[in-house]
């Protein structure tokens, strides 16, 4: 039964920060604290800055299915350190956890 609870545990906080990332201003806030010398208000410009010179990493950050792919395995791979669950939650994550995230990312984007 732990394994399902941590399942859904990994599926909601990916949806969670994705959700967060694409919806509200918090990528601009980290871009503007990590990079001092240059200021981007908006999520658009930052896009814009990403696709133009952000290269793969800037892909990485705009595109909500890569990231969540990514965010995927590492939180899994923490709840699996964490917890002594079993590692074919890292590989049942990495595949599904995406989808769900879109999913929810989707629905709350068209509210």
């Amino acid at each position: 039964m732990n394994i399902i609870m941590y399942y859904i545990l990994g599926a909601l906080i990916v949806s969670n920060i994705i959700c967060i990332w694409k919806l509200t201003n918090i990528s601009v806030h980290f871009f503007n604290f990590f990079k001092k010398n240059k200021k981007i208000f908006t999520t658009e410009d930052l896009e814009d800055y990403l696709c133009m010179n952000g290269g793969w990493f800037g892909e990485l950050l705009m595109c909500p299915l890569c990231l969540s792919t990514h965010l995927s395995w590492m939180i899994s791979l923490i709840i699996c350190q964490l917890s002594g669950s079993s590692y074919w939650l890292i590989l049942a994550s990495t595949f599904s956890w995406p989808y769900i995230s879109y999913l929810f990312f989707t629905l709350v984007k068209n509210k």
